[in-house]
């Protein structure tokens, strides 16, 4: 009797080493997939919502009014394409990033979400960043503030260069399982010109 409890045992702890060595090759699978920028969508720079490079008269005053609060909320929706050219599929339930704007990192974050892609599969992750552009810029003048801000809600003269570091996370039973690495995503936004 003693050796069948031993047997299911045994049985038991082989199964889950082999959910944790499925899991982590899920998790694994994310690193290799080619993640690319979509789109940016619910735009909003200190309360006024951005759609398009031109605001009316009266948005654009209130807007500009906003720089000389002491914050200034920026919000929006990243959204990116995640395609899986592995055989196996890709599975996170967590994500963490970090955001750069200009080469200054400007947020850190994570979001839950619980997903898995198939094989040749593609899908849309949007990441809700929200944060305080003023004291993510702490040290610049106010004239930089502001010409980053325009830049990148498409009011200003020049694209700005954007960086997400993603690092992906799925939990498997009680154990988390996280990418050894942040996965960069480089994309140029805003500006004018785009």
């Amino acid at each position: 009797m003693k050796r069948f409890y031993l047997a299911i045992i045994a049985s038991f702890l082989f199964i889950t080493s082999c959910d944790v060595m499925k899991n982590a090759a899920e998790v694994y699978n994310l690193t290799q997939c080619e993640y690319k920028f979509n789109s940016i969508s619910n735009l909003n720079l200190a309360g006024v919502q951005i759609q398009g490079s031109s605001l009316n008269p009266i948005a654009l005053v209130g807007l500009t009014a906003a720089f000389s609060q002491n914050s200034i909320p920026l919000q929006f929706t990243l959204n990116l394409d995640v395609k899986n050219p592995n055989n196996q599929p890709a599975s996170l339930n967590k994500m963490y990033y970090i955001l750069e704007i200009d080469n200054k990192e400007m947020t850190t974050g994570d979001i839950d979400a619980s997903m898995q892609i198939g094989t040749g599969q593609t899908a849309n992750v949007p990441i809700n960043i929200a944060f305080d552009l003023k004291s993510a810029m702490r040290g610049e003048t106010g004239d930089a503030v502001k010409n980053m801000a325009f830049n990148f809600v498409g009011l200003g003269d020049r694209p700005t260069n954007v960086t997400i570091k993603l690092r992906p996370t799925l939990a498997v039973g009680e154990r988390t399982l996280t990418s050894p690495v942040y996965i960069p995503v480089s994309f140029t936004y805003g500006g004018k010109n785009n």
